[in-house]
């Protein structure tokens, strides 16, 4: 067993400052706190194959998305306790809800990747066009491979992984 800690600051592609937490040797999840400025709107993004739960620590946010099935838009508002879950190709764009900053943790599954391969930055709230989608086999071969890696290591491996980085 370890303590983790919130990494160096990453913005991400919607332009959120995020705290990646190492979750070494966990391989199915990834988790980052991000901070939500008041009066700013970031931009619209879409994830190709991750899961996302946006649970709210402190603070009020604005979160716009679109289901890609049913067309639908909806706006959510949601306070420190609460969460939203965003699937696979839904657009997503978030907002503090009002004057006060607000701080989220970001749970991902399969867990979001350091080059940001997985976000597509779009234009409107919208479907991914077929070039945005041209990356989804790509994608889905990177997370089976992490998978089977996963898989495969042998629980001394993932002992001596978490002596480690005790």
């Amino acid at each position: 067993m370890s303590i983790r800690v919130a990494g160096p600051p990453v913005t991400a592609p919607d332009g959120i400052v995020v705290y990646p937490i190492d979750l070494t040797p966990c391989a199915h999840l990834a988790l980052a706190e991000g901070h939500i400025r008041p009066g700013h709107t970031y931009g619209i993004h879409a994830h190709l194959t991750l899961e996302q739960v946006t649970y709210v620590l402190s603070g009020r946010i604005r979160a716009i998305t679109r289901d890609p099935q049913t067309g639908q838009t909806q706006e959510i508002q949601a306070k420190a306790g609460e969460s939203i879950i965003t699937l696979p190709g839904h657009s997503l764009q978030f907002a503090a809800a009002d004057d006060k900053p607000a701080r989220v943790l970001f749970i991902t599954s399969p867990p979001y990747p350091a080059d940001h391969s997985d976000t597509v930055t779009l234009d409107a709230h919208r479907p991914l066009n077929q070039a945005e989608q041209a990356h989804l086999p790509e994608r889905r071969s990177a997370i089976l491979a992490d998978i089977r890696r996963a898989l495969l290591r042998s629980p001394t491996e993932s002992s001596r992984s978490k002596a480690n980085r005790s």
